[in-house]
């Protein structure tokens, strides 16, 4: 039986708006609640009900674009005292994207036009992508406790970047398996070494000996899933 507090959430309703699992999420200062979605929109929420589709400024008046290609899972609220300034978003299309708070705490849609998106000015974008590799999917956005740091985590490439916020410089400070890890071998003749398979097309060799940064190799098969290993004889 279950026994103690039992968390109580209420069902969110989607309305006309696309259903969507959602990941990442922010409160902001009023209470508002924005969060990514799958296909690519932020969405403002009011209390259980989506208030609107927040959309991307285009060139021109009635211009709208999505905020990014791809799944937003990755949310963050800049600050100034008490006052929000800035939502930063991450996507699955390797951008971090920078939105007036104002902006999204005014926003209203226009229920006469048949559709709920309102376009927000973004004022700023960053592009994250390995050196001539795929772009970072953001899915987590943290931030050291003096905010001279950021951590994202990309689980298309496998790794978390550093990112200063000041600079805008990014750089990869851990590495790993992007999917499943789908085998591990260990040499009789090679002691400490353990090579491991993914289906994100990798293998890894690791001194197991060390208690940090034992990975000695890395070897990538692109398009190419790899689901077993086995020890030549």
């Amino acid at each position: 039986t279950f026994t103690g507090l039992k968390l109580q959430g209420d069902i969110g309703k989607f309305g006309a708006t696309e259903l969507s699992d959602l990941t990442g999420f922010v409160e902001l200062p009023q209470g508002q609640i924005v969060t990514g979605s799958e296909y690519g929109k932020l969405l403002l929420w009011e209390g259980v009900n989506v208030k609107c589709e927040l959309m991307r400024q285009g060139d021109g008046v009635d211009s709208r674009e999505m905020p990014h290609m791809g799944a937003v899972e990755g949310l963050l609220v800049l600050e100034e005292g008490e006052k929000a300034t800035h939502v930063v978003s991450g996507g699955a299309d390797g951008y971090l994207r920078w939105w007036k708070a104002s902006d999204i705490e005014l926003a209203e849609p226009d229920y006469d036009s048949g559709h709920l998106e309102v376009a927000i000015e973004m004022t700023k974008e960053v592009y994250i992508a390995r050196e001539g590799g795929q772009p970072a999917h953001i899915m987590l956005i943290a931030r050291s406790s003096d905010d001279k740091a950021w951590f994202l985590q990309d689980s298309e490439n496998g790794c978390v970047w550093k990112f200063d916020p000041a600079t805008d410089e990014c750089s990869v400070i851990l590495s790993a398996h992007a999917q499943a890890i789908s085998g591990i071998l260990t040499f009789p003749n090679f002691p400490g070494l353990a090579v491991t398979s993914s289906t994100d097309g990798t293998l890894r060799g690791h001194n197991y000996t060390m208690e940090r940064d034992g990975e000695m190799f890395v070897t990538s098969y692109p398009g190419v899933d790899v689901l077993c290993m086995q020890i030549a004889p």
